[in-house]
């Protein structure tokens, strides 16, 4: 039988290819001992489908609409109210397809309870659905259905959903000052070199009086930005295709993703927001009566930081060799002292789910006011920055004038 994998060998470079072997442990097994980390194995006619039936949505949901977080919120809301108030599986998704304004969302929504009614499972017809429906996604409802506690995940579902949009918007709204900030002082910048700085240049040529070295350097500053703007402009557009190409190409991005970890301040928050997300996946999908090595290997369908993605890769490979997960986390050195601390402490007294769910729930908290904290630090930053730039202009300029009233006067 051959099955098609993706694995990360010793030195984080990944793998895809095939192998021939007996059945799924087999080749899991056989990847494990050319001490690779698997990161997908599946049946190789099995992914060739799944990849056909999936390629249109994949291309409708990138380019064309999308089922995005909030989306996410007010589906799993009203399946959980529903389902809690009694109404079985199928009317609860034909309830919510009439509630639903979004006519995608809605189709969505139709074709689920279609397969529901035709006799699929309602996992199943998810997965039928492709990417719209992330593993985790389908993974918690999958352990519902076969604990019959679906209004309890879709509860949880919505919970995780919420609180995914929350830490987007803190994001969003801490960057969102600096970045107006940093257009306005490109704004600026522009506006001074090629306006303002010219006609003060024409005024003190036409006085042939001595110059200042500051006032010299912004002269030929203007100069040079005037004449060769095309190439300066050329020189973004390939610095702005550079970037997207290494957050996008696989050696790159990773180089990429291990400098930000290190980053002072930057890296150990954005380490801590990513980490944030996983732990609280972890404590959904352990609520949910997901066992634990499932619960780690969907989790890595939430993480795009390559140099997260193969810590997360190395726990899972520990604890499937027999480890206990705290100790994984110890040695891969991904959180805090304390907080692997909790995690072990849960694990020893059979509380590991309350233990995950206690620590996302703090990693939130905390890292709420630790962005909180950077944006205080970055807006004065930036104040001060603008600061300098008009300053500096204003002396270059302003310096000769005075000199020129003082030889006047």
């Amino acid at each position: 039988m051959q099955f098609v994998y993706e694995a990360m060998s010793a030195d984080g470079r990944t793998l895809c290819d095939r192998l021939e072997a007996g059945d799924h442990a087999a080749a899991a097994s056989s990847l494990r001992e050319r001490g690779l980390v698997v990161l997908r194995l599946e049946a190789a006619g099995e992914a060739e489908a799944d990849g056909q039936a999936g390629l249109a949505r994949s291309w409708l949901q990138r380019f064309g609409n999308k089922l995005t977080t909030r989306d996410l919120v007010l589906l799993t809301r009203q399946m959980k109210m529903l389902l809690e108030a009694g109404a079985p599986l199928v009317p609860a998704l034909e309830a919510t397809e009439e509630q639903t304004a979004k006519p995608f969302v809605r189709a969505i929504i139709r074709r689920l309870r279609e397969r529901v009614e035709e006799g699929d499972s309602l996992c199943k017809a998810l997965e039928a659905e492709g990417p719209i429906f992330d593993p985790v996604f389908r993974g918690m409802v999958a352990a519902g259905e076969a604990t019959a506690s679906l209004p309890q995940v879709f509860g949880r579902l919505c919970e995780l959903a919420q609180l995914q949009l929350k830490t987007r918007k803190l994001v969003t709204g801490a960057l969102l000052y600096p970045a107006i900030l940093s257009v306005l002082l490109a704004v600026v910048v522009c506006v001074l070199l090629f306006f303002v700085v010219p006609r003060f240049k024409v005024l003190f040529v036409s006085m042939n009086s001595p110059l200042p070295a500051l006032t010299e350097f912004l002269f030929g500053a203007s100069e040079f930005a005037t004449e060769n703007w095309p190439y300066l402009a050329g020189a973004l557009v390939a610095l702005i295709v550079g970037v997207v190409l290494c957050f996008r190409l696989p050696q790159p991005r990773r180089w990429v993703d291990e400098v930000l970890l290190r980053v002072p301040l930057i890296g150990r928050l954005m380490s801590r927001l990513i980490f944030a997300r996983v732990v609280r996946i972890w404590a959904a999908m352990l609520r949910c009566h997901v066992p634990l090595l499932e619960a780690i290997r969907q989790s890595r369908e939430a993480v795009t930081n390559a140099a997260f993605l193969r810590l997360i890769a190395q726990v899972e490979e520990s604890v499937s060799s027999g480890g206990r997960m705290g100790h994984a986390l110890a040695a891969a050195r991904i959180a805090d002292p304390v907080i692997v601390s909790a995690i072990k402490t849960g694990e020893d007294n059979g509380r590991l789910a309350e233990a995950t769910d206690f620590v996302s729930t703090w990693l939130d908290e905390d890292n709420a006011n630790a962005v909180q904290h950077v944006t205080r630090l970055a807006e004065p930053a930036m104040l001060a920055v603008m600061g300098v730039v008009v300053g500096f202009v204003a002396m270059a300029l302003f310096v000769p004038l005075f000199d020129l009233a003082g030889m006047a006067g």
